[in-house]
């Protein structure tokens, strides 16, 4: 599941849930939050596309991804890098793009759709528990989504089992929240207006992004020629522009609309005041940090 603002504690891989819910609570307090959280997504998703795909190319060039290839794409969420793979890939390939719940892919499909990009389908699935045959996809990629998986191993070792032996897959993740400005200033005005955090939820967007977490569990899942890259990227955004607007709403979505019109633009107004300390001149001049890991199933 994608969530990009560019111009537009990390824990090792563990099935715990450390929230205290059983396992099929925690799965369905998944999946509602998602369902809530979809239209938001399909609604930036034209917005931040061009600004996100400064992240889709270094990861599908990263994973080798060519023309004919035959790609699995997890954690959809709203079309990316899906819709990019299936361009790369080309008539001759293919890709499938899955998501947990229905709400996610929405905004996949009706993209896909005004697009005219026809070598892709959707398919509804459990990153644990793939609908796929062993050896069906040459590779896998996953933006922004291993991170909330509760059960991150059962993942990565369902994804070794549906690639061919030789095939890659390529994963990005958050660094930590400290290294990437977007989020860690909207976390500290909402957490501080409105009494929620990120860092509450059991699975948080940067639980992999110290270094050496992402390779570790590639490693883990009995994957080959492992490597993990750290990439850095500092956008500048012009004066005024309310560009933190995708990634609240994205992030933050399901308590925002308990808000009034007024506690809404008094949000947005505090969280306005705490950007401009990264103001320089005509811009903001922000941090991004995010891991990308790469692994080959073996033969």
């Amino acid at each position: 599941m994608t969530t990009d603002y560019s111009d537009d504690e990390s824990s090792d891989d563990s099935s715990d849930d450390s929230s205290g819910e059983s396992h099929d609570d925690l799965a369905e307090a998944l999946r509602r939050d998602w369902r809530e959280r979809g239209p938001s997504w399909d609604r930036w998703a034209d917005h931040i596309a061009e600004l996100a795909d400064r992240l889709n190319q270094p990861l599908i060039d990263a994973a080798g991804i060519a023309p004919g290839d035959e790609v699995l794409d997890l954690a959809s969420g709203a079309g990316e890098p899906a819709l990019s793979v299936a361009r790369r890939v080309g008539p001759e390939g293919s890709v499938v793009a899955t998501d947990l719940v229905p709400e996610m892919l929405a905004g996949a499909k009706r993209r896909a759709s005004e697009a005219g990009v026809d070598n892709i389908r959707f398919e509804l699935a459990d990153m644990t528990d793939l609908p796929f045959p062993a050896g069906r996809f040459s590779h896998a990629t996953c933006r922004f989504g291993i991170m909330f998986v509760p059960d991150a191993g059962a993942a990565m070792r369902e994804i070794r089992r549906v690639l061919r032996p030789g095939g890659r897959a390529a994963l990005l993740v958050w660094g930590p929240i400290e290294d990437v400005t977007v989020f860690r200033v909207l976390d500290e005005v909402v957490g501080r207006e409105l009494g929620t955090s990120i860092a509450d939820r059991p699975f948080t967007p940067f639980r992999f992004g110290a270094a050496g977490a992402l390779g570790a569990l590639f490693e883990e899942a009995g994957f080959v020629d492992v490597e993990e890259r750290e990439l850095r990227f500092s956008p500048k955004v012009p004066l005024g522009r309310p560009f933190w607007r995708p990634n609240l709403e994205m992030s933050f979505g399901s308590r925002l609309r308990d808000l009034s019109d007024d506690e809404r633009e008094a949000l947005d107004r505090k969280i306005a005041q705490a950007f401009a300390a990264f103001s320089d001149g005509e811009v903001y001049r922000l941090e991004s940090h995010v891991r990308l890991g790469l692994g080959t199933a073996p033969a």
